[in-house]
C-alpha cells in the first residue's frame, strides 16, 4: 500500500522537474541563438535522449527549431521583445541613424531591415523629399508615413510576437523595386566578419533584397560585435558601408574581413 501511494506523487515530481528544465533550455537557446544538445546535457546533467525528448516537446510547442545535434531559436519569436530592444542605446542609434543622411538622396528608393536601430529613421526622412521606403517593419513603416512625405511600402507575412517586425512570405513583391540604398541591421557580428540573425524568416528577406541594391549599408552599434547567431545574412566584405560607434578593427581576428567596406565610425 505505502509503494501504490507512492507512485502518483513520483510523476508530478518529475513533470515539474522536466517543466523547469525545458524553461531554461528555452532561455539557454534565445539568449544565445542556439544551444547544443551535449552542452545542455552537461549542464543540466540529464542524459542526451533526455535533452532530445525536451527539445522535442519545446518544438512541438512551437517555442524553437531542432537542429541536427542541438536546437535553434524558433522563427517568429523575438530574441528580445521589441520594448527591451528600444531602450538599449537610444542616444547612440539615433547617431548612428543620423549619419545616414548623406546617402538619403531626393527620389530615391530605400530598402530599410528589421530593428529598433531605425526607429528615429524619420526624423533624417523629414529632410528628404519624394523617398520611397520599402520594408517589413513596422516601426518604421508607421513612423515615416506618419511624420514624413515619403511612399511607404510594407512587405506582407506574419507579424513576430512581441515585436514590430513583418516575417515576410516568399514572392513576387521581393523582387519589385531596385534599390539605390538597403539599409540592414544585425543581431550579431563575429569576429570573423560574418552578419548573423536568429530568425531565418528575416534572413531569407534580407538575403534577396540584397542582389537588388546598388549600395548596402550596414548599420550596427558596437554591442552587436563579437556576437553569435545561428543564421549568416552576408560578409562584412560584402558590404558597401558599416556605420558604427568607434573604431571595430579590433573586434576581428583579422582587420583584413572588411575588405573595401568604407566604415563610417562615430565618435
Amino acid at each position: 500500500m505505502p509503494r501504490s501511494h507512492a507512485m502518483p506523487d513520483a510523476a508530478p515530481a518529475e513533470s515539474g522537474r522536466a517543466g523547469e528544465r525545458r524553461q531554461a533550455i528555452l532561455q539557454a537557446v534565445r539568449a544565445n541563438g542556439a544551444a547544443s544538445v551535449a552542452e545542455l546535457a552537461a549542464r543540466f546533467d540529464v542524459t542526451y535522449q533526455t535533452i532530445r525528448r525536451d527539445l522535442r516537446t519545446l518544438e512541438t510547442q512551437g517555442l524553437l527549431q531542432k537542429a541536427f545535434g542541438g536546437a535553434f531559436a524558433s522563427p517568429g519569436v523575438a530574441h528580445h521583445t521589441h520594448d527591451e530592444r528600444h531602450i538599449v542605446q537610444v542616444a547612440v542609434k539615433r547617431q548612428l541613424v543620423a549619419a545616414l543622411e548623406e546617402f538619403l538622396v531626393q527620389g530615391a528608393t530605400i530598402f530599410v531591415g528589421l530593428g529598433t536601430t531605425f526607429d528615429s529613421l524619420h526624423e533624417v526622412l523629414a529632410r528628404h523629399p519624394g523617398v520611397l521606403i520599402a520594408t517589413p517593419n513596422l516601426e518604421v513603416a508607421h513612423s515615416c508615413a506618419l511624420k514624413t512625405d515619403a511612399t511607404v511600402y510594407v512587405y506582407g507575412g506574419y507579424v513576430r510576437n512581441k515585436d514590430s517586425s513583418v516575417l515576410t512570405l516568399a514572392d513576387d513583391s521581393r523582387q519589385r523595386f531596385k534599390f539605390d540604398v538597403a539599409v540592414i541591421g544585425a543581431s550579431a557580428i563575429d569576429r570573423q566578419g560574418t552578419v548573423q540573425e536568429f530568425d531565418p524568416m528575416e534572413v531569407d528577406l534580407v538575403r534577396s533584397i540584397l542582389p537588388h541594391a546598388r549600395q548596402v549599408i550596414l548599420v550596427a552599434h558596437d554591442e552587436k560585435f563579437d556576437r553569435h547567431a545561428p543564421h549568416v545574412v552576408t560578409q562584412l566584405a560584402d558590404i558597401d558601408v558599416l556605420i558604427t560607434n568607434g573604431d571595430p578593427t579590433p573586434r576581428f581576428d583579422d582587420p583584413a574581413v572588411l575588405g573595401k567596406t568604407r566604415v563610417i565610425a562615430l565618435a
